[in-house]
């Protein structure tokens, strides 16, 4: 699947506002992908639902900008060049051309069972029959300049690690500990130096583009990082911050008792922390990003808390088991 550089720029250019790129790094970005031979990106996918693709799918709202496009050279594009959800190849040819070239960037979508584990088998990437997943990420990750673990999946292990676990699964960070902290601990370090972590079940899809924009935009530099390793853009506050629900909530002490309260359901109504919502424990901007924004420079339409359902704390480390149970009746 190619995406050319216009579409790319394109949607960049609709997106910019809420991607906080300025006209500086969109110059910068059309510089960079102008340069010979593209930006190859591979994407796989491990113990997953797809729900970061079709996240990142449901995020093209295209807009009429042509002033940073008019004099964009032909021939150049954002290559995407292994996608098995998206993709219409199939077969060992379309796995095997994902390493025709070292990726730039290397997606991981879901989560990954330890080698040799019997789980989770991706196709033939390097003519080997029934290669796993953990030996295609870790194959592809040696050569690439980053590596996005996509989903808190990806990031964290997510809901395929929740206990009791069977596979084993984990998530990429702690795959590569597993596989080399102690056998080859300079190794681990590499690696782990090239990991961003973009959590979120799913994640909101211009976390995704805005992560890989800036990287091109700043010659593959890592955006600035908290512990976790996410881009502090995104997940550098608490989701209560902004959540039109936390001040009069609190101020006037409303309580919500049962599912029938009817201050629920309404915009700016009761909080949500008294029936399992987990926004105080939660670091993301989903109550000021929101999401499905309608076009250029507009917030999103809606997110989980604003139309009434508690935070999961799904882009956190210890979600699932250590957010459960999402929903509580007092």
């Amino acid at each position: 699947m190619k995406i050319t550089r216009r579409q790319f720029l394109k949607y960049c250019s609709v997106a910019a506002g809420a991607l906080g790129l300025t006209a500086t790094d969109l110059m910068k970005l059309e510089k960079a992908l102008a340069l010979e031979g593209g930006v190859d990106i591979t994407w796989i996918s491990g113990q997953s639902c797809s729900g970061c693709t079709v996240s990142l799918a449901n995020s093209v709202y295209y807009a009429t900008i042509e002033g940073l496009l008019t004099n964009t050279p032909a021939g150049k594009s954002l290559d995407l060049n292994y996608h098995s959800t998206l993709m219409a190849a199939m077969s060992d040819e379309a796995t095997q051309a994902a390493t025709v070239s070292s990726p730039t960037v290397l997606v991981v979508e879901g989560a990954i069972p330890p080698a040799g584990s019997g789980y989770c088998d991706v196709g033939s990437f390097t003519g080997a029959a029934g290669e796993s997943v953990a030996d295609v990420v870790d194959t592809l990750a040696q050569s690439a300049a980053r590596i996005l673990a996509v989903g808190t999946c990806a990031a964290f292990g997510g809901i395929p690690a929740g206990n009791p676990n069977p596979t084993g699964t984990m998530g990429v960070m702690d795959f590569f500990r597993d596989k080399y902290f102690i056998t080859n601990p300079a190794k681990f370090r590499q690696l782990r130096r090239k990991i961003i972590n973009i959590p979120g079940c799913p994640p909101n899809p211009n976390w995704i583009v805005g992560t890989i924009a800036y990287m091109i935009a700043n010659g593959y530099a890592k955006p600035r990082l908290d512990t976790l390793k996410r881009p502090v853009a995104y997940y550098g506050q608490r989701v209560c911050n902004h959540c039109d629900r936390f001040g009069d909530s609190f101020i006037n002490n409303r309580k919500p008792d049962q599912i029938g309260d009817p201050n629920l359901n309404i915009p700016g109504g009761s909080c949500l922390k008294y029936i399992g919502c987990k926004g105080s424990r939660t670091k993301s901007d989903c109550s000021i990003r929101k999401w499905h924004s309608p076009g250029l420079n507009q917030a999103g339409i809606n997110w989980c808390v604003g139309a009434g359902a508690p935070c999961q704390g799904c882009t956190q480390n210890y979600f699932p088991d250590r957010m459960s149970p999402f929903h509580y009746i007092r």
